[in-house]
């Protein structure tokens, strides 16, 4: 039962669990943290790429979002170019206000966030300076984020406190955000805007279920009626590769 918030230690995930925080609830914000941390900065050096700017510019912070236009060359998706470029530019500062948001709120619970990874983030391959291979390479990390948000959802704890509630209501709102930005990218790239089972690079086709069964519905084969998501420590392991050792 998860039922140890208030005043007990975890979570009944070990992988959450895993991670600092006084009571489960921190430990999942600490959670969505972590990958708030990685998307932002490879969005950030994303944008970079597709502005023509070393990855890395300016000390590795985002500048004003007027700085930001499209390199020559990099808009290879035809009529979908200019909105590509816009969707990469602002989720880029979306996902860093998701990060600073889960920071604050996490300090505004009396406990310690998670730090960066000190050596830093990288894509796992190089990435062309092209709008096609450069949101094709940030696609699995977003639909990743939002299975990851569904997935760690029945962690909370102290479900019946007003404070878990507002914490559930942001996770949410953060959560709706991530498969929007994951809609998006796919409508650009022209490709099936899900969600299904086959995202490449992305961990676990497991989707909602009751009592051990499939939900007693048909979709008529579609199989886009519920969201999958990823076990925690799917998750982690899926991005490992993503984190500079």
């Amino acid at each position: 039962s998860n039922n140890n918030g208030g005043g007990g230690s975890g979570t009944s995930d070990p992988t959450i669990n895993s991670l600092p925080g006084k009571n489960g609830n921190v430990k999942v914000l600490n959670y969505a943290l972590t990958l708030e941390i990685l998307e932002a900065d490879l969005y950030r050096q994303a944008l970079n790429l597709a502005s023509g700017r070393p990855l890395n510019d300016n000390d590795g912070k985002l500048r004003d979002a007027s700085a930001y236009v499209m390199a020559p060359g990099v808009g290879n998706l035809g009529a979908q170019s200019a909105a590509g470029f816009a969707y990469l530019r602002d989720f880029a500062f979306v996902e860093a206000a998701h990060r600073d948001f889960l920071r604050t709120a996490i300090l505004g619970l009396g406990d310690t966030p998670v730090s960066p990874n000190a050596k830093g983030y990288q894509f796992g391959k190089a990435v062309a300076p092209n709008l096609r291979a450069i949101l094709r390479a940030l696609l699995p990390l977003e639909e990743t984020g939002t299975r990851a948000y569904l997935g760690a959802a029945p962690f909370f704890v102290n479900f019946e406190s007003a404070a878990t509630k507002n914490l559930i209501k942001a996770a949410v709102g953060i959560y709706s955000t991530e498969a929007r930005h994951s809609a998006a990218l796919h409508y650009v790239l022209e490709s099936d805007i899900g969600p299904n089972g086959t995202e490449a690079g992305v961990p676990s086709n497991s989707r909602v279920s009751l009592s051990g069964s499939t939900l007693p519905y048909s979709d008529q084969g579609l199989g886009d009626t519920f969201e999958y998501f990823s076990t925690p420590a799917s998750v982690v392991a899926a991005i490992q590769p993503l984190i500079v050792k």
